[in-house]
């Protein structure tokens, strides 16, 4: 039998994972940088292409057995040993003959935060919403650049509307304040980090774009930070408000054979 050897192409083989697995009846998003280039909807600025090195799913919190079973059919090999500890939450798989990791998110994403994502994988139809891909890229204390660069790509790529709607073919995707408002709202260590972070996107924008590009981004970046600002917020959210940033208001996240992506 004919060993399958995963694409060399990165973003081409990530589609086809997609693709295979839903054949399968097993449904995944790309998130990662992957994710972010999959929110192609005009030509990308030069400062804002850049490489990746692997692949991030996220796939339901009851999807990670059939998942597993599908990517072996698709030349990926287990880690079985970090899947039996962290299978519940994680999983790793490699694609040996191009030297790159499949890094699996089952229902959650969590680094310095945490992101529930299950039922939320059908906004768009190879990566997550462009809500959700931001929460991730500004949920980590330490941002890097590029972090930075796919936020501002992200932010660059859709209008900002409230609606937590999918695309439709009628319809474009957008960045949706609703989504940021829920997560944000309720915890006060999240929206600290996510408007942190969202400041440093704005002031990055200047950076990477021409002027015209860059306005745009910081007015769908003030638009965001109004709509967080003037969300009502939980009891917890502030009552953690009081202690502010004399304790720490996140986890330090554990990097996992490699750097994020």
């Amino acid at each position: 039998m004919t060993r399958v050897v995963p694409l060399s192409d990165v973003v081409d083989e990530a589609q086809r994972v997609v693709d295979a697995l839903a054949a399968g009846g097993v449904t995944v998003r790309l998130l990662g940088g992957v994710g972010v280039a999959a929110h192609r909807h005009a030509p990308v600025p030069a400062a804002l292409t850049r490489s990746f090195a692997d692949i991030d799913v996220v796939v339901g919190r009851k999807g990670g057995h059939a998942l597993a079973a599908g990517l072996a059919t698709l030349g990926y090999t287990a880690n079985d040993r970090f899947n039996a500890l962290h299978g519940a939450s994680r999983l790793l798989f490699y694609d040996s003959a191009n030297a790159r990791q499949l890094d699996v998110f089952v229902g959650q994403f969590a680094m310095c935060h945490r992101l529930d994502l299950n039922g939320r994988l059908g906004l768009h139809p190879l990566a997550l919403g462009p809500a959700d891909l931001l929460l991730t890229k500004l949920q980590i204390v330490e941002i890097n650049s590029k972090d930075v660069v796919d936020a501002v790509r992200l932010v660059l790529a859709h209008e900002v509307r409230a609606p937590d709607l999918p695309a439709e073919p009628d319809r474009a995707d957008a960045l949706s304040t609703d989504r940021l408002v829920e997560v944000t709202r309720a915890d006060w260590g999240w929206h600290t980090t996510f408007g942190d972070n969202l400041s440093k996107v704005r002031d990055a924008a200047g950076d990477l774009l021409d002027e015209a590009a860059a306005s745009a981004v910081r007015d769908r970046i003030d638009s965001v930070a109004a709509a967080l600002a003037d969300a009502p917020k939980t009891a917890r959210w502030k009552a953690r408000s009081v202690l502010g940033r004399r304790s720490p208001w996140y986890e330090l996240p554990e990097e996992v054979d490699g750097a994020r992506r």
